[in-house]
């Protein structure tokens, strides 16, 4: 059974097909009606025997085109069968859509899921009018029709930030984990004089792919996912603006520059892209193209990588901390070392509802 997630790369896929366009949109996801690439191609997989699905923009037609398949179809079919999957999205949610299975049947294009090696979720040729170029680009699709997708997605082994905790006993460390929220845990601490500090990342593969970034990225992160679990906020341009305040790294310009949203964009950038929580970086972004969003009315807008400051603003206004389940990933108790503290707080981020 798919979930609406997967439906709605299939509703993309459909949609796209039938405007012949992929329309941008700005940091607040909203189109941009006259910024648009045309499309020539869009093949879901990046396998070397994939069909292609060629836009015949003057025949108003669908070519699809492959070792089984040469058939003509028109965009207006591609416009009604987008409209009826969202229909069924919106209604039905997860599910097995037969009459649209029928379609993807009848047009070879795959399993509802289509397969890819990288980040990509749907690759596409677009036109740029402005350079002429017509390159091939991956895009990772979102949907907001359903549940708030993961951007970044919690590890036990590899997400859990460690914090160690001063001026605490083994009476009151009892006392923390017998509270259920976050905040109530904090403040706890600070009402008995305790304090707590960033000690370290306890997954080496991640705490490297931030450095790579930069080399005080483990420190910035920390500084936000503090602010988070005591209870500050938890967008993370809100976020963002509190780490500012305090300059955890003491990097705050007297010009005004953004120091802290800048590395902040970087950082969601390169998860959005690229990164993960649990395989090396290189520094490599997979989804070349961008990110495709579906909205919740059915819109369509894409952030192209070329287009860095939309998809950063995107990125940066529609993301927020998350707490991640503390019994399957580990973390939330204090814990004791030898004669010391220390709890771990898990990273993952959500895109905002």
């Amino acid at each position: 059974m798919a979930n609406i997630g997967e439906w709605s790369e299939v509703y993309a896929f459909f949609k796209l097909l039938a405007d012949g366009r992929l329309y941008c949109g700005d940091g607040h996801l909203n189109r941009y009606d006259d910024k648009y690439y045309p499309i020539l191609e869009i093949f879901r997989n990046d396998a070397p025997d994939r069909n292609a699905y060629e836009v015949k923009a003057a025949k108003k037609a669908i070519l699809v085109a492959g070792e089984t398949i040469h058939i003509e179809i028109p965009q207006k079919t591609f416009r009604i069968e987008a409209a009826n999957l969202l229909d069924k999205i919106k209604t039905i949610g997860a599910g097995e859509y037969e009459e649209t299975l029928k379609f993807m049947k009848k047009i070879k294009c795959g399993p509802v899921k289509a397969k890819s090696s990288d980040k990509a979720d749907i690759r596409i040729v677009i036109h740029n009018l402005a350079t002429g170029s017509k390159p091939e680009l991956g895009y990772s699709i979102k949907s907001k029709l359903g549940g708030d997708s993961t951007l970044i997605n919690s590890n036990k082994d590899a997400s859990n930030f460690i914090f160690q905790i001063e001026g605490i006993n083994d009476s009151q460390m009892r006392q923390i984990n017998s509270l259920d929220k976050f905040k109530q845990k904090f403040d706890y601490i600070k009402k008995v004089g305790g304090k707590w500090r960033f000690s370290k990342i306890s997954g080496e593969t991640l705490r490297n792919n931030l450095t790579m970034l930069d080399l005080g990225m483990p420190r910035i992160i920390a500084a936000c996912m503090e602010k988070y679990y005591t209870g500050q906020g938890s967008d993370i341009a809100s976020i963002c603006k509190k780490v500012t305040q305090d300059d955890p790294l003491h990097i705050n310009s007297s010009e005004g520059q953004p120091m802290y949203e800048y590395k902040l964009k970087q950082f969601l950038l390169a998860f959005a892209l690229g990164m993960t929580v649990s395989s090396p970086w290189y520094g490599d972004f997979n989804a070349n193209g961008g990110y495709i969003v579906v909205k919740e009315d059915g819109d369509v807008i894409c952030y192209h990588f070329f287009d860095r400051n939309d998809l950063e603003g995107y990125l940066f206004n529609n993301t927020k901390f998350d707490t991640p389940s503390t019994t399957r990933h580990e973390f939330g108790e204090v814990y004791k070392v030898m004669d010391s503290y220390f709890i771990k707080l898990n990273l993952q981020i959500r895109f905002i509802k």
